[in-house]
């Protein structure tokens, strides 16, 4: 089943006192995301202990959003099969929303209508980018082979 992203969320920054914060807590946590360790997390609290196991790939993932947080870099979470709406699709791609509609209604990015609105699987929308960015490469390594060949380098 397909989640609609809500549209109200912002992404997260923290504050100061909370990067300092996640500082620590990415120094710390970083030796084993970097061995690909499963770990188990303890919480003590007044009532009980709890240990929580968590994968290599879990452990990654909280690395990378504790250093977000520690430079304060906006972060969002978004599932992979989440759904986003044509605004929501341009500004992760970067480009207008008339732009991206152009695409969709060419057949560059599948898409699907709720009524009237387009819908974009996030998962579409990062196959699209990582196809972008090879054309991107591949222009960009013909232009050089170019410019080598008229040497103009």
């Amino acid at each position: 089943m397909l989640a609609l992203m809500d549209q109200t969320h912002e992404p997260f920054v923290a504050d100061e006192a909370e990067a300092v914060v996640a500082r620590a807590a990415a120094d710390r946590l970083r030796a084993v995301a970097k061995a690909n360790q499963n770990v188990e997390i303890s919480i003590d609290n007044e009532d009980a202990r709890i240990v929580v196991p968590l994968p290599a790939a879990a452990v990654a993932m909280f690395h990378a959003v504790l250093e977000a947080m520690a430079r304060r870099t906006p972060i969002s979470i978004i599932p992979y099969d989440a759904e986003l709406s044509t605004q929501q699709s341009a500004d992760f791609l970067n480009i207008s929303r008339p732009y991206l509609v152009r695409k969709l209604e060419a057949g560059d990015l599948p898409f699907r209508k709720v009524g009237t609105h387009r819908r974009i699987r996030f998962s579409d929308l990062v196959a699209y980018e990582r196809r972008r960015a090879v054309e991107q490469e591949t222009a960009l390594a013909n232009l050089h082979d170019e410019a080598r060949r008229l040497g103009l380098e």
